[in-house]
């Protein structure tokens, strides 16, 4: 298990969006795991500057229904990381390609919490995440 942080490399700056704002490689757009693990980066970093090009405009968190689109989900981490500056995002394994991929991790609140196990459903459209679904392990 690592820190997001540690693990994932931002774009390069001779990567720019293509025409619908979505961040490009040197051989086309940013394949969907990659895209996932940005969105928790982002999360645990509380930089939403690239919320605008890995969110679909139609972004729905069906755990969190009244946070939508790439600008809702800005505020909310800007809202829920002043709340809570030591949550952070863990992620153990990102499976599945294309429209639908699966990442299976957990999430602390602080230190002093054993962190929660977590899988999430993400729902892809056009090159950007469209829709999650959160699971919680309930079996403690």
């Amino acid at each position: 298990m690592s820190d997001l942080g540690t693990t994932l490399n931002p774009p390069q700056p001779d990567n720019p969006p293509n025409a619908e704002g979505n961040l490009m490689t040197n051989d086309g757009a940013l394949p969907p795991q990659q895209i996932a693990a940005r969105y928790f980066e982002m999360w645990n970093t509380g930089d939403v500057s690239i919320a605008v090009q890995i969110l679909h405009a139609n972004w729905i968190d069906h755990a969190h229904p009244e946070v939508s689109g790439p600008h809702g989900v800005q505020q909310a981490i800007e809202q829920i990381r002043a709340a809570q500056p030591d949550l952070r995002f863990q992620i153990d394994a990102i499976l599945g390609d294309d429209d639908l991929i699966a990442v299976a991790g957990a999430v602390s609140q602080t230190a002093q919490h054993s962190p929660t196990r977590l899988v999430w459903l993400i729902g892809m459209k056009d090159g950007q995440m469209a829709e999650m679904w959160t699971y919680r392990d309930t079996s403690k």
